[in-house]
């Protein structure tokens, strides 16, 4: 019992003075997490399953998982209908067609297709649950039947696989409102087979 009582304290200690070291020499000692091995304990878990694999996700508060669409699965604010929703959060999981970088790469060119004045722009890489996994994270601006829509979109390379998150709105605005609760999905999503 003292020696856990011990080993807890030194490893507070040690934490605490991780915290104090600069985040360059942060990064440079702690070693990078493996892709796929985030342990999970979620409090409420939603198991999201597709032929690729099943998902483990806890619901930011204020949301809930629309039952009628599967892979893309639909996250809808309490009370918004599917068809009427003016900000939707949407998951993806799919096997890579190739490398990650060229399946993202081929995203790319698919929303230029679709919409030559597309803007995409890259992102700040999120916070997320599998740590140790590729990231890529971008926002797209397109016109889809004289619409614009905004997209804050974060593809997850894992395990031969490509998870993608979509928070999807018709402006920049309505994104940055909703980041708060992306960024819980993000952190709450987590590939379980």
């Amino acid at each position: 019992m003292l020696f856990t009582f011990w080993n807890m304290l030194i490893s507070a200690a040690l934490a605490v003075a991780l915290l104090l070291v600069s985040p360059d020499a942060l990064a440079q000692t702690a070693p990078p997490a493996k892709c796929g091995s985030a342990k999970i304990a979620l409090q409420n878990p939603q198991y999201l399953i597709t032929p690729a694999g099943i998902l483990a996700l806890e619901l930011p508060p204020g949301w809930t998982l629309y039952a009628k669409k599967k892979n893309p699965f639909f996250l809808l604010r309490t009370g918004d209908q599917y068809e009427t929703a003016r900000t939707v959060i949407y998951i993806n999981l799919q096997k890579l067609e190739g490398s990650f970088e060229q399946d993202v790469l081929n995203d790319e060119n698919d929303f230029k297709k679709s919409d030559p004045e597309a803007k995409i722009e890259d992102e700040p890489r999120p916070e997320i649950l599998e740590a140790g996994c590729k990231v890529k994270a971008q926002r797209f601006t397109y016109k889809n039947r004289k619409k614009t829509y905004v997209d804050q979109v974060t593809k997850i390379g894992i395990g031969g696989l490509l998870l993608n998150i979509v928070l999807s709105s018709d402006s920049g605005e309505e994104i940055e409102h909703f980041m708060k609760d992306y960024d819980e999905v993000l952190k709450h999503l987590a590939l379980t087979t």
